[in-house]
């Protein structure tokens, strides 16, 4: 069986580096490319090996392992793993794909790699209203809360992504893909190339044949909607309103 999991292993205790290679070595289907013992080596090792799963340590000198992943591109799959729970929460909120605790059993780290199986390509999980999430540009990377997203408009193989402080990125993303993961009670798709924020509807103005122009909390810009979208809005907004 070729291996179907490049992975790079970032800790910084050389132990728990051979623990985590003797357990991997009974899983064919994973093969180690490269290994780093900070943040700065593992960025090197990324962009020398390109792995596609990183097991990832979070407590490590000068920088810790959450730090690593905006410099991630195109984004593999993270497990985290370290000797501490309090973690995991934080780790489910950047979407990794699991979390080990140290010492890890080799029962648990067959069940963390059981979801990569090659006939089911895992997704990214939806997120909910306060997960952060990670907008990737080609110039920087910006953290901000799923909520804090006020619309999404398609531009080719892009979108852009318009922020409540008035701030928007240009992120590849297809929409396809953000209408799956953002929250289905917040966001509304009401045409093929526009996603917008229930909530973060300021006003909706009329327009001649039943168009619209749409503004925003924060002032984060203005849209203009025809017949058919506008009218999706005003029922999508209908259905969070008061009774």
């Amino acid at each position: 069986m070729n291996p179907i999991r490049r992975a790079l292993i970032v800790d910084d205790e050389d132990d728990a580096r051979a623990k985590l290679r003797k357990l991997l070595a009974l899983h064919p289907e994973v093969e180690i490319v490269g290994e780093a013992d900070n943040v700065i080596e593992a960025i090197a090792q990324f962009h020398a090996h390109r792995p596609n799963l990183i097991f990832l340590d979070v407590q490590m000198p000068k920088r810790d392992g959450f730090s690593l992943l905006p410099e991630l591109r195109p984004a593999p799959d993270i497990i985290f793993v370290t000797a501490y729970d309090t973690f995991a929460v934080k780790a489910f909120e950047v979407n990794a794909a699991d979390f080990l605790l140290k010492p890890i059993s080799a029962e648990r780290l067959a069940l963390a790699l059981a979801q990569f199986d090659r006939r089911t390509p895992r997704k990214a999980k939806p997120f909910a209203r306060d997960d952060r999430v990670f907008l990737y540009s080609d110039l920087e990377v910006r953290v901000v809360l799923a909520t804090d997203i006020t619309h999404i408009e398609a531009e080719g193989n892009y979108c852009r992504v318009h922020m409540a402080n008035k701030e928007s990125l240009l992120v590849r993303r297809a929409m396809t893909e953000w209408k799956r993961l953002l929250p289905e009670r917040y966001f509304l798709r009401v045409n093929r190339s526009t996603l917008i924020n229930l909530y973060a509807v300021e006003k909706i103005l009329p327009l001649p044949n039943h168009h619209a122009t749409v503004s925003f909390i924060g002032g984060s810009g203005t849209i203009e909607l025809s017949r058919i979208p506008s009218r999706r809005l005003r029922k999508g907004v209908a259905t969070i309103l008061p009774s």
